[in-house]
């Protein structure tokens, strides 16, 4: 008897050890991920939808080439209702004087995550960003989507893609899912199972990443079209440059996903040992994707850059303070900054960020220089693969992959957009990436500027077609029926840094502006 009770209480010490872990570690997982940072109330900006009447104003033209000088613009219920020289007032339209400015359509970063952080849907919004595609989906997406619909909350409209896809064995696709969100698929009644569950919680595609094994690639590509849902995002290890050409994946979620096969093929970091096998690897890279950039082409697959991130991984590695300091960092979750040294992860500051150099004075000088080389070498090969697949005509999507760091969301959109013009794409060319480009490709008569489109609009200051930093130069924004003056999106900046600095527990001073 004496024995029993003794097993009773180990059973129960032994549960309750188990109930607290796991209520700590999910305590953890939340506030990594940015959950647990104080919320700005979703309906703090919720301005009423009324008619708004723009006069006088530089339209930009639905080729986007060039601007047309004093039209009218009548929004009526978030649509254009017309655009022309003259359009008399309608009594309860809020006229805007557009003289010296510049109207644009909102624009679209095709690569963002959000994570559990709604106070970023602000931060799209005050920087000109109107719409976003989301491309690690959650459950919690999908409820904020849904609020914005209903009125609810602000922020830009949403294409949601699924949680990332690789393939996993039972047990570590277990924790991968429960610390990261991953799904699993590694056979045809796995991939069946998965859109099934897919399609029933509205995602709109699904995320290819790359440990999917061959077996799972080939069996979601044939299965998601059949379910209207879209194949995107990475190319996995297992899979060759033809096996991707023969699949219905229909998106590339990174440049680097185009030449990165070649850098494996010739074996990874060992592939560069000095600038003579840099150059070599970057002839080889200008090569094949001259030669992928017509079949991409011909098969209207689109390609999205997230090129500044890849050209910061050498200042992450080697002068992460320096980056810290000319980034947006107070806007940043501080969940996600601060992250927990750990947790290996997506975390900004030096003591836990992802791209950083562990123990920098263990290696030598002459293995520093190398790893600059290589990494030099890694965001050329990006620059090369923008530059082919532009000029052969492959439709470009700018993505900023914001919350990976140190890309700053709303704000690292603007950078995105330098990083491409340097790279080569004219500012028109680069202006289309963010605007009808991604919205011919949404299929949501966004991205535009005509009668009838979603009035997903932005007023500049300054003309981005003589220069794309202009795209900064926000005057006003507006999104779902709702206009947002300058003031008022200050208010909004200002909000998401007040709840991030009564949650902040790492002092960034030396950081911020």
């Amino acid at each position: 008897m004496k024995r029993k009770k003794i097993w009773k209480y180990i059973l129960m010490l032994l549960t309750l050890s188990f109930v607290l872990l796991w209520y700590f570690s999910e305590r953890k997982i939340q506030m990594i991920y940015g959950d647990l940072t104080e919320k700005v109330a979703p309906d703090k900006f919720l301005l009423d939808a009324h008619p708004v009447l723009i006069q006088n104003i530089s339209v930009l033209s639905e080729d986007g080439k060039r601007f047309i000088p004093h039209q009218s613009v009548l929004i009526k219920e978030g649509i254009i209702a017309s655009i022309d020289s003259i359009i008399d007032a309608s009594p309860d339209a809020k006229i805007i004087d557009g003289t010296h400015k510049f109207l644009i359509p909102g624009l679209i970063d095709s690569h963002v995550h959000l994570l559990k952080s709604p106070n970023d849907l602000l931060l799209y919004i005050a920087n000109g960003v109107t719409e976003i595609r989301e491309m690690m989906g959650d459950e919690v997406h999908l409820q904020w989507r849904q609020e914005i619909g209903q009125g609810k909350r602000i922020g830009p409209d949403m294409y949601i893609a699924s949680p990332r896809i690789a393939s996993f064995g039972r047990v570590e696709g277990w924790f991968m899912n429960w610390t990261q969100g991953f799904e699993s698929v590694s056979n045809e009644e796995e991939a069946k199972r998965l859109i099934e569950k897919t399609v029933d919680k509205g995602y709109d595609g699904i995320k290819i990443y790359t440990q999917l094994n061959t077996d799972g690639y080939t069996s979601l590509n044939e299965l998601a079209p059949k379910s209207d849902l879209d194949v995107i995002g990475h190319i996995p290890y297992d899979v060759d440059y033809e096996g991707f050409l023969r699949s219905n994946q229909e998106e590339v979620a990174h440049l680097e996903e185009l030449m990165k096969p070649i850098l494996w093929d010739n074996g990874g970091f060992d592939a560069i040992k000095n600038q003579a096998d840099a150059d070599s690897f970057l002839s080889k890279v200008d090569k094949k994707t001259k030669e992928l950039a017509p079949r991409l082409a011909e098969k209207d697959v689109v390609v999205t850059t997230t090129l500044w991130l890849m050209e910061s991984f050498v200042q992450q590695k080697f002068n992460i303070d320096q980056i810290l300091s000319e980034v947006e960092l107070a806007y940043v979750n501080p969940g996600l900054s601060e992250w927990d040294k750990n947790i290996p992860g997506l975390g900004w500051l030096p003591a836990v960020n992802r791209y950083r150099i562990l123990d920098v004075e263990t290696f030598t000088p002459s293995e520093l220089e190398r790893i600059k080389i290589f990494w030099a070498a890694y965001a050329e090969a990006c620059r090369i693969t923008l530059r082919n697949l532009n000029d052969k005509g492959v439709k470009i999507l700018a993505g900023t992959d914001a919350n990976v760091p140190c890309a700053v969301p709303g704000f690292s959109l603007h950078d995105e957009l330098l990083s491409l013009n340097k790279a080569g794409m004219s500012p028109t060319e680069v202006l289309l990436s963010v605007t009808k480009v991604p919205g011919e490709w949404l299929g949501k008569n966004t991205g535009i500027l005509k009668k009838g489109a979603k009035a997903n609009l932005v007023l500049l200051e300054k003309n981005p077609l003589k220069d794309i930093a202009n795209t900064r130069s926000i005057n006003s924004v507006m999104v779902n029926g709702r206009f947002y003056e300058k003031s008022v999106l200050n208010d909004m900046l200002n909000a998401v840094k007040n709840s991030n600095e009564a949650s902040r527990t790492v002092d960034i001073a030396e950081y911020t502006k």
